[in-house]
């Protein structure tokens, strides 16, 4: 079995891909956060003030 070493390098390659995943969708949700939040404030802003 000397496969051993580059199973666990396979192993430790996908767990950093699927993190950088993780944290670029994270990313893209707080964006998304943000921008429904400022929306909504912006709406609320205009339909009092009209």
């Amino acid at each position: 079995m000397s496969d051993k070493p580059q199973d666990t390098a396979n192993v430790e390659e996908l767990e950093e891909r699927a993190l950088s995943v993780f944290n670029s969708e994270r990313a893209e949700d707080l964006t998304a956060l943000v921008l429904c939040l400022a929306t909504t404030f912006l709406v609320l802003l205009f339909t009092k003030w009209l």
